[in-house]
């Protein structure tokens, strides 16, 4: 358990039943928010998949020119430099997915946070005897 479970765990504790209730609604809008963050990134990402494949076949066509060894005279040069900075933007973009990535990572924690406090509220409240537990099975005896 991190320090940071920790401590949103010795808060919550300390506080009164109808404030763990008051705080569910509130937990529950920021997972709806993190999930509708993650879709987002999601179709963003699918997206970006077809940017992939372009780069790739830009990378294949450099290297077949290259390959070439066009002449330093051939009017086909000036295709191969504009190919080139094709490419180079292409990186560009993909270091700006790399971003989004983390983007990614941070609507992840930030759901799985909400998940996890509203799953400690309800077992709490449970524990309390505000919430009802699930039916024991009757022991044989």
């Amino acid at each position: 358990m991190s320090t940071t479970d920790e401590h949103w765990q010795a808060t919550y504790t300390a506080l009164d039943s109808s404030t763990l209730l008051a705080l569910l609604p509130v937990l529950q809008q920021g997972k709806e928010r993190a999930t509708r963050m993650t879709e987002m990134d999601a179709r963003h990402h699918q997206q970006m998949d077809g940017s992939d494949a372009y780069s790739a076949q830009l990378y294949g066509e450099a290297l077949a020119a290259f390959d070439a060894r066009i002449a330093a005279d051939d009017p086909a040069r000036e295709k191969l430099a504009e190919l080139r900075d094709k490419v180079q933007e292409v990186l560009g973009n993909q270091v700006q997915r790399t971003a989004e990535g983390k983007r990614d990572m941070r609507s992840a924690e930030y759901l799985w946070a909400h998940q996890q406090r509203e799953q400690w509220i309800i077992e709490e409240l449970t524990r309390r005897g505000i919430l009802p537990g699930f039916p024991q099975k009757p022991t044989a005896g």
